[in-house]
């Protein structure tokens, strides 16, 4: 008769036991460690820029960011004449352009909506941006700060 008591006590015990080692019964799992973060890449190099081509076209340069083209953000002396220099520029489609801007005093803008170009500049500092014009036609430039006092231009796409 204990046997008979034994056998089912055991068979239920062996379920339970390995219902418990299924389900996780053991020791918690260690948590896990945080991993070090590795440190941001350097910043490219500075690349020469060469001065902006008579004419309003770019110049050709030998860089691999494609062709440098310096634009002045003009406030002479305080004259109230605010200006680009120069103001009509002409680039090809798919020609990429790293832009260097030269702010003589003030706060101004390179600014192409139609492009989504909004470059700032500070006064007496200067900025770079490449582009690359990926659509054709005549576009607005625009000194935001600057725009109904005269600092306005185009960029042509050909």
């Amino acid at each position: 008769m204990v046997r008979r008591r034994l056998l089912p006590m055991a068979v239920v015990t062996s379920i339970v036991s390995i219902i418990l080692v299924a389900c996780g019964g053991g020791a918690a799992p260690a948590p896990a460690t945080a991993q070090p973060a590795s440190p941001p890449p350097p910043p490219p190099a500075a690349t020469p820029t060469a001065p902006a081509a008579p004419g309003g076209s770019g110049s050709s340069g030998a860089s691999t960011g494609g062709t440098q083209f310096e634009v002045t953000l003009a406030d002479p002396a305080g004259s109230g004449s605010y200006e680009f220099k120069p103001d009509n520029l002409t680039f090809k489609v798919g020609e990429t352009v790293t832009f260097t801007f030269n702010a003589q005093t003030e706060f101004h803008t390179f600014t192409v909506d139609d492009l989504g170009i909004d470059e700032p500049v500070d006064g007496g500092s200067s900025s770079t941006l490449t582009f690359t014009f990926d659509k054709a036609g005549t576009f607005d430039l625009i000194c935001i700060p600057h725009e109904a006092l005269g600092m306005v231009g185009t960029i042509t796409v050909q």
